[in-house]
């Protein structure tokens, strides 16, 4: 299993390959100020305590990998789609948070947690394939 494969395992390796990723794209210096404050979110937020400081974090990472693939990758279909979904987390978390107490609000958080670590992970796959380097076919031999 690659080393990418492992680190996305877990919420928090979710968290820190967001911020690899991220710092990867960080070269364009028109993102590079929400690329660092995502990341000081992350990392702020990988051992908290609290599922809503994680939550927002998790969503401001999803709309940063948004912007920051728009501006890398003009025309890129994929931030727009991810944008919708961050938003529609954002919604269900606000409710979960807020009509819920205890036991309830902590299932209704641990799940869109899970959830937007899934989205946060396919968005992880989707960096690293964008950034990976396109093979470049053999060249023929024309000496024969």
């Amino acid at each position: 299993m690659s080393k990418l494969g492992i680190l996305v395992k877990t919420a928090g390796g979710v968290i820190a390959t967001t911020a690899t990723l991220l710092t990867a794209l960080r070269e364009n210096p028109q993102i590079a100020r929400s690329i660092d404050d995502a990341v000081g979110k992350l990392k702020a937020s990988a051992n908290s305590e609290n599922p809503k400081l994680r939550f927002d974090a998790k969503l401001n990472a999803i709309n940063v990998a948004a912007d920051a693939v728009d501006e890398t990758f003009p025309g890129s279909p994929e931030p727009e789609g991810w944008r919708r979904q961050a938003q529609a987390l954002r919604v269900r978390g606000e409710l979960a948070w807020s009509a819920n107490t205890g036991k309830h609000r902590r299932t209704a958080m641990k799940a869109l947690n899970a959830e937007t670590a899934e989205l946060l992970q396919q968005i992880n796959e989707r960096l690293a394939s964008m950034q990976a380097p396109t093979e470049i076919p053999p060249a023929s031999d024309a000496s024969h």
